[in-house]
């Protein structure tokens, strides 16, 4: 309905007045003041022992490994492991069948008798030493040649006498001559039997040695790593019977970059982690390559790794770091005052009470710690989870 007018005019009245009260009541606003400092933890960069090494990469591999073959012929008659199986240095692991062995050492024992026989030596004594003198050839010729010097005297004294004529005194000459050549050739055949002999003897050696290469022993303690061949098979000479390996030491056989070969010494610690071993393997180098790799341009080194517990596979891929400076030292920052962003490392310092950025060049990395190369100095304290502070934020330092 309308209203009148002075009802509006007391109504505006009542509003002007409320307001104004309303104003009174209202308490003034604080003034802006500046934030708290932001309240940190610090670390010191300390320059720390930090050994120095190089990474290298290669595998476990067996201390030996060799493919046992034949040196003789035959007929294999029995084979005595198997895949896995470890043997012993010495043990018989595969026999040929050797009866026809057995017969040619027969006849070259039976030859070597018939030597020493011609000699006059007994067949049963291994002794072939002989005086040439004694033997029956030139005692022979001796005494044939000690007759024919008596004639030639007897004849020459007669005939000087006139009871001979020259012709008998020359032809006891003749004969003297002749009793001297037969000795000299007495003595070139017991030279040749002492030879017949040495060769008889040696035949005999070669036919027992054949005969005992029908049994293949293993060459050192090891494991079978693989059988080649099978029981009934005629083998000829080089055919391969079983494959043998030492595991017991490994090889940790690495190969070390060009770059840092030149660093790299027999005697020097190395860690590796090998594939499917929680626990790293520790030892030292061993044995050093004279030569870089021609196709790789690495360096081949060796580690010798004991392994009693047989918890090593050889052929596992390996990890390493080579030690080549342990008492090295370096800047040391902790990992968790690094900031890392878009590819750059930096840190905060506490500087007058305010964080100061500094941009990084680390170098090794550890778990806990990163190398400084160059941003910060000995000393200076950087502050720990920096990830959302800036430059020239005023600080608070806790100190634990």
């Amino acid at each position: 309905m309308p209203f009148s007018r002075p009802f509006v005019a007391q109504a505006c009245v009542a509003f002007v007045v409320l307001a104004a009260c309303e104003r009174r009541a209202a308490p003034n606003p604080p003034a802006p003041s500046e934030s708290a400092p932001r309240e940190v933890r610090v670390a010191l960069v300390e320059l720390a022992s930090w050994e120095r090494s190089v990474p290298a990469v290669g595998e476990l591999a067996p201390f030996e490994r060799v493919v046992l073959a034949t040196k003789v012929p035959g007929r294999l008659a029995q084979l005595c492991a198997e895949r896995g199986d470890v043997v012993q240095r010495g043990e018989v692991l595969a026999v040929l069948e050797a009866r026809e062995y057995e017969l040619r050492v027969q006849a070259a024992e039976a030859a070597l008798g018939a030597a020493r026989a011609l000699l006059g030596l007994p067949a049963d004594s291994a002794d072939d030493a002989l005086e040439p003198e004694s033997t029956a050839a030139v005692r022979l010729a001796r005494a044939v040649l000690l007759r024919a010097r008596l004639e030639r005297e007897r004849a020459a004294a007669l005939a000087r006498e006139g009871v001979d004529s020259q012709a008998v005194a020359d032809t006891a000459e003749a004969d003297y001559r002749a009793a001297e050549s037969r000795l000299q050739e007495a003595f070139e055949l017991v030279a040749a039997r002492r030879a017949t002999l040495a060769q008889r003897r040696a035949e005999l050696e070669i036919a027992r040695a054949h005969l005992a290469e029908t049994r293949i022993e293993a060459p050192f303690d090891g494991r079978v790593a693989a059988r080649l061949t099978g029981p009934g098979a005629y083998l000829a000479i080089g055919a391969a019977l079983f494959e043998l390996v030492r595991v017991d030491p490994l090889r940790l056989v690495l190969e070390v970059g060009e770059r840092d070969a030149a660093e790299v010494r027999v005697g020097q610690s190395v860690r590796a982690h090998v594939e499917g071993l929680a626990s790293a393997l520790e030892g030292r180098l061993a044995r050093i390559a004279p030569a870089l790799a021609a196709q790789s341009r690495t360096l081949v080194v060796e580690v010798e790794v004991p392994d009693p517990g047989a918890r090593l596979r050889a052929g596992a891929f390996a990890e390493a770091r080579i030690v080549v400076a342990p008492d090295e030292r370096g800047l040391a920052l902790p990992v968790a005052a690094l900031v890392s962003f878009a590819g750059l490392d930096k840190a905060f310092v506490v500087r007058d009470g305010k964080s100061e950025e500094r941009r990084l060049v680390l170098g090794r990395r550890e778990a806990a710690r990163v190398e400084v190369l160059s941003g910060l100095a000995a000393g200076e304290e950087v502050v720990l989870a920096a990830e959302k502070l800036g430059g020239g934020v005023a600080l608070h330092v806790v100190r634990e």
